[in-house]
């Protein structure tokens, strides 16, 4: 089924514009008439879907301004079904006004918010779904759209923090292989075609590094096709919310790494609970939904059973405690004294604050380690390549040099 605008003309020959939803426009004008209107006008507003428009997300960012936008406007008195509509004429990106113009005509039919939004999990997490659940349910629905922005916000500043400590390594890298690329595909090929018209013996390393030059200096065109393949199928594929939770896993694996991953967890753990307690969503269905944004493999074991505990009556902090030295002893403490002063929302917020430090502290860490580590494996790489080609020229200028008489 797609949505239509359509505008008509009554039987008192009053226009009429609205939207209606069908199989095509042509079954759309169809019905249009069967109910006794003149049809003036009918226009898909939801164009189809491409295998890209699938693919496309709606960032962190987009998101939170559409909770921030939504939450002010419905604070100014605005109606709900103004504000989305105010929204969808101002959007810019595709996805985003396809979801908007199903909440406009959803709306008018009755609909929740929640529910439309269900229909794309591939952009909103139960996170999203349960803020909007309580809200309707609470009539605070622009209360949950405004921590919904600071939760989303909160979340983009932290993997800012991680993409930007990440990002001078990752320039370092590029550079590195781009010029060793442009080396063997361009410079080596040339010196290659000298050393083998010469018939001298190479050393096992020159003759290597000399035939992959000359391979790729003779295929560079199918070579770089391949290459930019590669990278696209690569792109697209880290697109889908499976690959990049299974890539997450697989460095997680690595001790450098781990400590950051189980940081990065604490902190959405703390913070998403806490979101979810002021909101007002019950304890018990607060923590499922904080426990399915954990990633590392002891707080998903561990935390599977925290909805248990809590139903037989268990605090948070003796459900934590259960998986000794799992949890770190400090969260378990301060979870424990939120629970008896009354303030467990108001920690956790604290406790977020603190591993999102936390996080920021290790990555700097990791940085200044890396940057030696990089600048050792670069050196050692051009050292290698100027040995490989050097070593053969002294000897070859030691052979051509003239026998000393008497020797």
């Amino acid at each position: 089924m797609e949505i239509f605008e359509y505008k008509v003309k009554d039987k008192q020959g009053k226009i009429v514009q609205d939207i209606i939803e069908s199989t095509s426009r042509k079954d759309a004008a169809i019905s249009l008439r069967d109910q006794g209107y003149q049809v003036l006008t009918v226009r898909k507003t939801m164009p189809t879907q491409s295998f890209l428009d699938k693919t496309r997300r709606i960032s962190t960012v987009e998101q939170a301004i559409f909770c921030r936008y939504l939450s002010t406007m419905m604070k100014a008195g605005l109606p709900l079904a103004e504000s989305i509509e105010i929204m969808a004429k101002e959007s810019t990106n595709r996805k985003m006004g396809r979801i908007l113009r199903d909440l406009q005509f959803s709306l008018q039919r009755g609909q929740k918010l929640s529910t439309v939004f269900s229909r794309y999990p591939e952009i909103y997490d139960s996170v999203f779904l349960t803020l909007t659940r309580a809200g309707e349910e609470s009539g605070t629905l622009e209360q949950s759209f405004d921590y919904l922005a600071k939760q989303l916000m909160s979340s983009y500043e932290l993997s800012q923090k991680v993409k930007g400590a990440l990002l001078y390594p990752a320039v370092i890298l590029s550079a590195m292989m781009g010029v060793g690329v442009i080396m063997i595909t361009f410079v080596l090929p040339r010196i290659s075609s000298v050393f083998l018209r010469l018939n001298i013996k190479l050393p096992l390393a020159t003759r290597l590094l000399l035939t992959v030059s000359q391979f790729m200096g003779n295929n560079f065109p199918w070579i770089i096709g391949s290459a930019l393949l590669l990278l696209s199928a690569l792109v697209v594929i880290i697109r889908f919310s499976r690959t990049r939770k299974a890539l997450a896993r697989f460095s997680s694996k690595f001790p450098v790494l781990s400590r950051l991953f189980d940081q990065l967890d604490l902190a959405r753990f703390s913070r998403t609970l806490s979101t979810l307690l002021k909101s007002g969503v019950p304890i018990v269905e607060s923590i499922r939904v904080s426990v399915e944004l954990l990633t590392q493999t002891k707080f998903v074991k561990l935390g599977k059973t925290f909805e248990e505990s809590i139903q037989k009556g268990q605090s948070l902090s003796d459900a934590i405690a259960q998986g000794e030295g799992i949890f770190p002893g400090l969260m378990t403490q301060s979870i424990r004294a939120g629970e008896k002063t009354g303030s467990l929302e108001v920690v956790l917020e604290e406790l977020a604050q603190f591993y999102e430090q936390e996080v920021e502290h290790t990555l700097k860490g990791l940085t200044s380690i890396l940057e030696p580590v990089l600048m050792l494996v670069i050196g050692v790489a051009v050292g290698a390549m100027v040995i490989s080609i050097i070593a053969p020229i002294y000897s070859i200028i030691g052979n051509l040099q003239p026998q000393q008489p008497g020797r």
